[in-house]
């Protein structure tokens, strides 16, 4: 297992200044707070895009919503771009050898809020919506890609949006499977997870499933958000990988708890008991058994247990 790091979505604990809205504002702020986690042994970082197309008077001013920045017509705010390539050359300048970068659709921009016309109890397919939607996606991306240099980036399309939904809602399937056909036939799969999977076996065989119904290709990497039972969620997705031919490719614990012995000890055992290709963990500042609303300033402390290599 390889050193880790943390998810990085709000500079000095306020979920009200995310890093990509805020950065230009608290500069000094974020960079110190990224080069302590460096400082403390940590050398991956998580960075979350939450968007929404912020039409609305609360979001107009600065074009930001609580952690959510504006997706409006399917490009960044100028100001918000500008903040993800200083925050890109910061984490480049520091030393950090790898980035998850998380897309986290919100408000309208979340299928699960798209209109239900019918009255059927589901939400209805919103082409406008998917498309601003994407646009966005690709066009981040983008900037991204400008501006990493050589740091590695892993993309996840939709935050835990590979879940139990692709079951049942005709609307969330069809969106995960246009996205992800729109983002491989731009850029292949080489560099995304597809979508983060949370409901462990189920979520990652449904993403599968309706991949390869759609004849879609497979994503080259796996990331779970798992709080509980990490060994035994993780093992039991070894007979669904290995169904699709997917038991080789890495495997990352995408969120778990904050510097949590348990989380930590359940991995070790996976990789004991499994031939999974686990590769390290980024931890959600959450702590166990305590309000999950409960998110302390802590990403500078030291997390021993997340960087042991082995």
């Amino acid at each position: 297992m390889k050193t880790g790091g943390s998810n990085y979505w709000k500079i000095g604990g306020d979920s009200a200044s995310p890093p990509l809205g805020a950065f230009h504002l608290l500069r000094d702020q974020a960079t110190s707070e990224l080069q302590s986690m460096f400082e403390h042994g940590q050398r991956k970082i998580t960075l979350l895009c939450s968007f929404s197309p912020l039409n609305f008077p609360a979001g107009q001013k600065d074009h930001i919503w609580g952690h959510v920045i504006s997706s409006a017509g399917g490009v960044m705010y100028p100001q918000h771009q500008q903040n993800l390539v200083d925050l890109l050359g910061v984490i480049r300048e520091i030393g950090y050898n790898g980035l998850h970068f998380r897309f986290h659709p919100c408000g309208t921009a979340a299928d699960v809020n798209w209109p239900d016309t019918n009255g059927d109890g589901q939400p209805d397919w919103n082409g406008s919506q998917f498309t601003e939607n994407a646009n966005f996606t690709l066009y981040v991306r983008g900037v991204v890609e400008a501006n990493r240099g050589t740091l590695p980036v892993i993309y996840d399309l939709g935050l835990e949006y590979a879940n139990d939904r692709l079951a049942t809602s005709t609307t969330h399937e069809l969106n995960c499977r246009q996205l992800w056909k729109r983002y491989t036939d731009a850029f292949g799969p080489n560099d995304s997870c597809g979508f983060t999977i949370i409901h462990g076996a189920k979520g990652l065989g449904l993403m599968l499933q309706k991949f390869k119904t759609a004849k879609l290709p497979y994503p080259s990497h796996y990331c779970f958000d798992i709080y509980d039972d990490h060994c035994a969620v993780l093992t039991a997705c070894v007979p669904v990988l290995t169904q699709y031919g997917e038991q080789a490719k890495p495997i990352y614990l995408q969120e778990t708890n904050y510097n949590d012995a348990v989380s930590y000890t359940s991995i070790k055992e996976l990789i004991a008991q499994t031939d999974l290709n686990f590769q390290y963990i980024f931890q959600w500042d959450v702590i166990r058994d305590q309000d999950k609303h409960y998110f302390p300033d802590i990403y500078p402390k030291r997390y021993d247990n997340y960087l042991v290599e082995v």
